[in-house]
């Protein structure tokens, strides 16, 4: 639930949202530059300043929106699992695989594979410990 708030956030204040994942960022690269060697710094600044190019006010809106479609089949996809209606179980499949190729197709580059990561993580978890009482839906 707190994860609609979060994109709605990111769709409404696309401006406010790109400054702030900037401002994670570079504090990322800091401490990366200082707690890594020489050579991981090498090869991860390309890898960030590459995330950091690519977030604009509009990339964010289209991750907003793709995150909040992922957002709200997985929850109704949970409602309907909780109520045991087995197709709340594929509905929450299709969320997932929303958040990942949505991330990968509109959002793209870098930025696009960290967002379908994180979206997909979490998810891919509960869909396995879904899965496993599938047999108890109908």
């Amino acid at each position: 639930m707190s994860g609609l708030w979060v994109q709605s956030e990111r769709l409404w204040n696309p401006g406010v949202a790109a400054y702030q994942m900037h401002e994670m960022l570079e504090a990322a690269r800091d401490k990366i530059e200082k707690q890594s060697s020489e050579a991981d710094a090498k090869i991860m600044d390309p890898i960030i300043q590459s995330v950091i190019n690519s977030t604009t006010r509009d990339v964010m809106q289209k991750g907003a929106i793709v995150m909040i479609i992922f957002e709200s089949l997985s929850l109704y996809g949970a409602y309907l699992m909780w109520n045991l209606k087995k197709r709340g179980f594929y509905l929450y499949l299709t969320g997932i695989a929303v958040a990942f190729f949505g991330s990968l197709l509109v959002v793209g580059g870098w930025l696009g594979v960290f967002t379908a990561i994180a979206g997909v993580l979490l998810s891919s978890v509960m869909c396995i410990v879904y899965a496993f009482n599938l047999k108890h839906l109908h």
